[in-house]
């Protein structure tokens, strides 16, 4: 080999070595870019509002922040002034009458015009899904009774044809069905991406 060629060949190898940190600062410049705008996305799509008083209700009701962010997710995509069709109201939809049962479940006395209130909606929420938890002893089913009613969520629970060992394995209706997917998903979500801020209850 020629000394011309020698030094071509080591110039070669010195940009290919020059080089190598450069690819990987830029591939490291690319991850974290990815990895903010994975955080901005989930951060629009799957925000924490009320942090104060979510985490307040999951610590006084002992049940993870993030089952009721994906159960407020679900239900009125953070917006307090929904009213459903069946007349559900507030960040976690519930209705006057069961807004009424669970402070009577309570042994409290109830103000109906609180029921839309962000502070006295989520507790009572949360109140309901903890009270449905320790019956169920599974969320998707406590999203099944959240949804349809307890009494009716009793009924599938004594059907041999929709359950197996006690489970839900076919849910009648569809509209709980998807309600039950969609809450176990946004609660997973809230779990797993913010899994070193929010509590496990």
């Amino acid at each position: 080999m020629t000394g011309r060629a020698l030094r071509h060949k080591l110039h070669r190898a010195a940009a290919v070595v020059l080089l190598i940190p450069i690819l990987l600062f830029a591939a490291l410049c690319i991850g974290v870019l990815l990895d903010k705008t994975t955080v901005h996305l989930y951060n629009r799509f799957y925000p924490r509002k009320y942090m104060a008083l979510v985490e307040l209700a999951a610590e006084r009701w002992s049940i993870p922040e993030s089952v009721i962010y994906g159960v407020i997710h679900t239900e009125s995509s953070f917006r307090e002034d929904a009213v459903s069709h069946a007349g559900a109201i507030g960040l976690m939809q519930l209705t006057a009458d069961t807004y009424e049962w669970v402070y009577f479940l309570r042994g409290e006395e109830c103000d109906p015009d609180t029921i839309a209130i962000p502070a006295y909606n989520i507790d009572a929420g949360a109140y309901l899904l903890s009270w449905l938890y320790a019956r169920y002893g599974r969320w998707d089913t406590v999203y099944a009774a959240y949804n349809a009613g307890y009494a009716r969520v009793n009924g599938w629970l004594s059907d041999d044809a929709i359950t197996e060992d006690g489970v839900l394995v076919h849910i009648p209706i569809t509209e709980t069905e998807n309600y039950v997917a969609r809450c176990t998903e946004a609660e997973e979500i809230y779990r797993t991406f913010y899994a070193d801020e929010t509590s496990e209850g």
